[in-house]
């Protein structure tokens, strides 16, 4: 696996969804993009709801340099940027969840048709809940995570933890694996629930 989690956590399996959960400022970002940039991906559809698709792609390919990447950019809209291309395309705000839904399964579906793995990044769900009713992040959930279970892809979504106890049980219940992350006195540290992907302890990340 390309990735500096990788002599610690195992990559995402293909039909699974794990949600990456910690405080704010944790790296948990970084660590989507190395669970789901391994070296067992061919593609990888984005949806980044704090920056744009272009720092978004430039991070990406520090980690993964050769899957394809597609981007759904919710945050250059806020600016008037909201035009097409071929690798990104951009909805009006965080909020937006059919706007947001549309575009990434009409990526999904592009890569499902040239790429043998794919996976699904959303970074983050907290966002979304600042813009959107829980309900309705939860249903938008949902859907997501049950096409990349029907379709065999492989999905990752961050959630702040910022205490919010009913938030958080509500929405980690589609998924079928928790990976936590904190600050440990040396450095980063995570553990596993659900998947046998990882240490069950808090673990040291490799820096």
């Amino acid at each position: 696996m390309h990735a500096t989690a990788g002599s610690v956590l195992d990559t995402i399996p293909r039909g699974a969804n794990v949600m990456i959960a910690g405080p704010p400022l944790t790296g948990k970002r970084q660590l989507l993009y190395e669970l789901l940039g391994g070296d067992t991906t061919d593609g990888t559809v984005f949806v980044s709801t704090r920056k744009r698709a272009s720092t978004v792609e430039r991070e990406y390919r520090q980690v993964a340099p050769g899957p394809a990447l597609r981007v759904v950019d919710c945050v250059s809209g806020q600016f008037g940027e909201t035009h097409r291309t071929g690798h990104h395309r951009f909805v009006s705000d965080p909020g937006d969840l059919t706007g947001i839904g549309i575009r990434t399964s009409e990526f999904m579906r592009q890569l499902q048709a040239s790429c043998e793995t794919v996976g699904l990044g959303v970074h983050t769900l907290s966002t979304m809940l600042m813009y959107s009713d829980l309900r309705r992040v939860y249903q938008f959930l949902h859907v997501l995570t049950g096409r990349v279970q029907s379709n065999d892809f492989r999905g990752g979504f961050v959630l702040e933890d910022v205490g919010d106890l009913r938030s958080n049980s509500v929405l980690r219940q589609p998924f079928d694996g928790l990976v936590e992350v904190r600050d440990g006195d040396e450095a980063r540290e995570v553990r596993t629930r659900g998947l046998d992907i990882g240490p069950r302890a808090w673990t040291p990340l490799p820096q």
